[in-house]
């Protein structure tokens, strides 16, 4: 079983025109890809447990990238990801996220939140929000 840790991992996104972009240099933190199997509660009468059953329908929670702010102008993370999805015509942007070198997680997202986040005595960090849409492709 391989393991990797965060020297091996490269997290990309695509501009504008579907190149996938390396922000691997600015990301320090991404909460995970939570990959989740809806169910529905099914409990029948006089049972005292709770019980579920899977509808078919897989989603995606919310991926929040963050790392250090960087306005450079067309690689940075202010240039990439702050473009809010601004309605039904938008494009969706590609996410991957690569673990090692065997395994990734690629998946449609609309960036939904951008903040920048000024740090006293630190340095400015930016942190943004991606809603994921449609099938994930796991390779």
């Amino acid at each position: 079983m391989a393991k990797y840790s965060s020297a091996s991992a490269k997290v990309e996104f695509d501009l504008v025109g579907g190149t996938l972009q390396d922000m691997s240099a600015y990301v320090t933190d991404i909460n995970g890809v939570d990959i989740e199997s809806l169910t529905e509660e099914s409990t029948p009468f006089t049972q005292a447990w709770q019980a579920h059953l899977p509808v078919g329908i897989f989603k995606v929670a919310d991926i929040v990238i963050g790392g250090f702010y960087d306005d450079t102008a067309t690689t940075g993370p202010d240039v990439v990801f702050n473009a809010l999805s601004n309605g039904p015509g938008a494009t969706s942007r590609t996410l991957k996220v690569t673990y090692g070198a065997s395994k990734s997680t690629s998946i449609e997202t609309w960036i939904v939140k951008m903040s920048r986040k000024l740090v006293r005595n630190g340095l400015t960090r930016f942190e943004v929000t991606l809603r994921p849409t449609g099938q994930t492709t796991e390779a």
